[in-house]
């Protein structure tokens, strides 16, 4: 609270108020209230066919809305010349509800009773991984992070590789410089490639650069560094203000820390829907401010290795006491 309140951080704005009568709380706020009863109580393990395409009406109509402010929102980092696109973050209950929204926002193909298939193309249209022809897109756009999709690297379409080769190559680079196994870099796997996806969101000239929502359970933890997420839905029960405050610091980042003309910070906005976080705001009719660009800075090598900065690892610590005694002042005046 008192980063927000110091500016320091992106200010979260959630709903204060609906149009809908007879509620304390505005319906989007505490979003799970409603739909609960709706969504599956259990992950997709179980081997139930569930259709994305019902999905309870009002998580829909939350989704619309949200990606309706999004879309404003990338049109204007677009019109900036911004690199990375704004991210939008979805965080479910469990595994089943993930994949659900997951093949909502970014398409899937549905199998016919005649043992044929055809493509339910995505209801938002930023988020699509296929194209109008009903071709998977080599570069996924929405990424689904759970246990069960990171163990089976289906997130990545078959020509990622060739489409990612630079990308991929400095990763494998990464891995050298980090543990000095060459080995390890030169099998990376399609867990190992989707892994670092994730963790590269928002990062220009990495492999999740173009990433654009990320649909998880319970992985974007405090180690996720990505200061370019400016929507969260919730999609499951918050039962106390640390986990929402958890949830809600995953976009609060912010991308520039530099100066204005007065000496501040220009403000930076998360926008939440699903997450009944007690924060005290007031409605604002704010424009959205285009981050500035960021200028990455990287060391030149190899005319520049002779003045790398090397820290030791700590493994531990031991303490050594000399062998030989102090004298006290007594006994060092009496023998003199």
């Amino acid at each position: 609270m008192d980063a927000i309140e110091c500016g320091i951080v992106k200010l979260p704005r959630v709903p204060v108020a609906d149009n809908i009568p007879g509620g304390e709380m505005p319906k989007f706020r505490n979003l799970w209230e409603h739909i609960g009863k709706k969504m599956p109580k259990a992950g997709r393990s179980g081997g139930k066919t569930l259709d994305p395409l019902s999905l309870p009406a009002e998580l829909q109509t939350a989704l619309h809305a949200l990606y309706g402010h999004y879309g404003k929102t990338f049109d204007l980092w677009r019109e900036a010349g911004i690199a990375v696109p704004p991210v939008f973050i979805v965080v479910c209950n469990n595994t089943a509800t993930s994949k659900l929204v997951y093949d909502f926002i970014s398409g899937f193909q549905r199998e016919d009773d005649d043992g044929t298939s055809r493509l339910e193309n995505g209801r938002l249209a930023l988020f699509r991984n296929y194209d109008e022809h009903g071709n998977r897109l080599p570069r996924p756009r929405t990424l689904l992070i759970d246990s069960e999709q990171l163990e089976s690297g289906e997130a990545l379409d078959k020509d990622f590789r060739a489409m990612a080769e630079d990308e991929i190559d400095r990763f494998r680079r990464d891995i050298v410089d980090r543990t000095g196994d060459i080995r390890r870099a030169e099998n990376v796997t399609d867990q190992d490639l989707l892994r670092e996806v994730m963790n590269t969101v928002g990062k220009a000239g990495r492999l999740g650069e173009q990433v654009r929502c990320v649909v998880s359970v319970s992985m974007l933890t405090e180690g996720w560094d990505c200061n370019t997420v400016t929507h969260i839905l919730g999609v499951r029960a918050f039962g106390t203000q640390l986990l929402c405050e958890q949830v809600i610091g995953r976009a609060l980042r912010r991308q520039s820390y530099e100066l204005n003309d007065e000496g501040l910070f220009d403000v930076e906005y998360a926008d939440v829907l699903g997450v009944p976080f007690d924060f005290n705001a007031k409605p604002v009719v704010a424009p959205p401010i285009p981050p500035r660009d960021t200028v990455r800075v990287l060391a030149v090598r190899p005319d520049r290795d002779h003045l790398e900065i090397k820290f030791p690892r700590v493994e531990g610590y031991r303490v050594e006491l000399p062998e030989e005694k102090l004298l006290s002042g007594y006994h060092w005046y009496n023998n003199t």
